[in-house]
């Protein structure tokens, strides 16, 4: 009898114990919104239940690619894609040419383009495709403008973006987008290919425990994740953690995260090797567009801790903004001693912001709708003021 009544507690205790996890498992799925960036960023892989294979944050839909570092699925119809936990947008991606790469515009069904727009995730644009500020240019000009921007590439998967897609159809101008990021991205595709000629930083965090049954509880298991990221500092999502915030009037921006501070200094060999990959891309690049009679424009994108300066000096400090404006002040050197033409968006951004206008997300270094349009006319106004396209 006395037996029979210890198994029956045990039971009762056991139930108890699962019930409680159950709890705590539906809860975190429940308030993953509500979690901090970083907690948000390591739970993304985490399934929505244990037996389904979608996730708390639909996976990327680019991946990483020899050739062009990175490339977006083709085929893709109006999916949710998101950059990070709390920016989402719906994306419907094309082939060309039978290639592997999926851009957001179709291929020309007529073999011709005006304007072919190169870039990343500036130009892929982290927005639904209506609010891109390449589809501004199509709206507004009645030109083909067609986006072939792809997330996580720097200037030579540009170079041979262009080469593989553009250049079969010799669009009129091409519009080349640059971001501070790229003398970085151009190195880490020279790393993923073993040609850099910098050693790699060396790697100061442990890897993730690769056991079978870890791996399964990383998927499936929403307290085992949030534990494991609670005790383990783990670089690969902290890096992309804002650790500053600043609310004033209608801004709302959050800033300074370690990735941009390291992919930005030009103090490291690694961007700066990079840095050589960059001009030898786009030299070339501008020669093959010449050589058959185009213009070539090369538009330069700021920051977000660059254009809002005037809140983020107090946490960053000036020193560290400068180091963040480094690459697109080079490039604007660059541009002037090799004869480019060349727009850098800062100006337009920054008075953008001295209105009080809030055009990047709070927690994403990418621009928002307001932003594209912002960057869609000045583009225009350049573009007119230039003659390359009708006023």
């Amino acid at each position: 009898m006395r037996l029979r009544s210890c198994l029956g507690r045990l039971l009762v205790a056991a139930f108890g114990v699962l019930l409680a996890v159950l709890i705590v498992e539906v809860g975190i799925r429940l308030g993953y919104r509500s979690l901090s960036q970083g907690l948000q960023i390591a739970l993304r892989d985490v399934r929505i239940t244990p037996f389904s294979d979608q996730r708390l944050v639909p996976a990327p839909i680019w991946q990483t690619d020899n050739d062009y570092q990175t490339i977006t699925r083709p085929g893709l119809s109006n999916e949710l894609a998101f950059g990070s936990p709390e920016i989402g947008f719906r994306v419907s991606t094309y082939s060309w040419w039978n290639g592997r790469v999926g851009f957001r515009s179709p291929q020309p069904t007529d073999g011709h383009v005006d304007i072919a727009a190169i870039g990343d995730s500036f130009t892929f644009c982290f927005t639904d495709i209506s609010s891109c500020w390449v589809n501004y240019l199509t709206r507004f000009t009645g030109l083909t403008v067609a986006n072939l921007g792809q997330p996580v590439t720097g200037s030579q998967s540009h170079e041979r973006i262009f080469k593989a897609f553009a250049m079969p159809v010799k669009p009129p101008l091409v519009i080349w987008q640059f971001f501070g990021n790229d003398f970085n991205d151009d190195y880490g595709l020279a790393q993923l290919n073993g040609t850099a000629k910098t050693p790699p930083e060396p790697v100061q965090t442990p890897s993730q425990p690769n056991a079978p049954i870890l791996v399964w509880l990383r998927e499936h298991s929403a307290i085992y994740a949030l534990i494991s990221a609670l005790l383990r500092h783990n670089e690969g999502v902290d890096q992309f953690v804002d650790p500053y915030h600043v609310t004033a009037d209608r801004l709302d921006l959050w800033f300074g995260q370690s990735y941009v501070q390291k992919a930005f200094d030009m103090t490291n060999p690694r961007n700066l090797e990079g840095e050589g990959y960059s001009q030898q891309a786009i030299l070339e690049t501008r020669d093959l567009v010449n050589g058959y009679g185009g213009h070539f424009l090369i538009v330069l994108m700021p920051t977000k801790e660059e254009v809002y300066r005037a809140r983020t000096k107090q946490a960053l400090g000036e020193t560290a903004i400068d180091a963040i404006a480094a690459p697109r002040r080079r490039m604007n050197d660059f541009c002037e001693a090799n004869h480019l033409t060349c727009l850098d968006l800062y100006q337009e951004l920054l008075a953008q912001a001295n209105a009080g206008n809030q055009v990047y997300y709070p927690r994403d270094m990418h621009l928002n709708d307001q932003g594209n349009t912002a960057v869609g006319e000045a583009i225009l106004r350049f573009l007119k003021a230039q003659g390359w396209v009708k006023s």
